[in-house]
């Protein structure tokens, strides 16, 4: 009789034991991961590492493409501490967003600093890319080399 109630007894233990390091190994998977929204497709192109800046004309239109889970009303873009007007645009699953670039960054260099914050949610994506504005009335191509 008094075997029977130690096995009992060490059971109980056993099982106690081995229930609590299951519930302990489950407890990291519960933690929700920000999912921060995406930006691609930027247009002129990003700079390609060690390449020329790309260049656009003065006041031209930039763009670029939102994951469609962000809130479009939340998307943001600044160029050297002025906030842009946008223009965006639900193409499912992406947001296209547009920009008209101000006349103050004429023949200057500058960075478009955008970001988007997710539906229901404070997860904010940002991102950026450089560009160079030409001067008005220099010409887009250079000149070809005199003969």
């Amino acid at each position: 009789m008094k075997i029977i109630k130690s096995l009992k007894i060490i059971l109980v233990f056993v099982t106690i034991l081995f229930t609590g390091s299951a519930v302990a190994y489950g407890t990291g998977s519960s933690e929700q991961k920000c999912k921060k929204p995406r930006f691609r497709s930027f247009s002129p192109a990003e700079q390609v590492k060690g390449g020329p800046v790309p260049e656009v004309e003065a006041e031209a239109t930039v763009g670029f493409w939102v994951s469609g889970f962000a809130e479009p009303i939340s998307i943001r873009a600044e160029v050297k501490g002025q906030k842009l007007k946008l223009n965006v645009v639900n193409k499912q699953p992406y947001y296209r967003v547009t920009i008209k670039l101000p006349a103050t960054l004429n023949g200057k260099y500058a960075r478009i600093n955008i970001q988007a914050r997710v539906k229901n949610d404070d997860c904010v994506g940002k991102d950026g890319w450089l560009i160079k504005v030409k001067k008005a009335g220099e010409s887009v191509e250079p000149a070809a080399g005199k003969e």
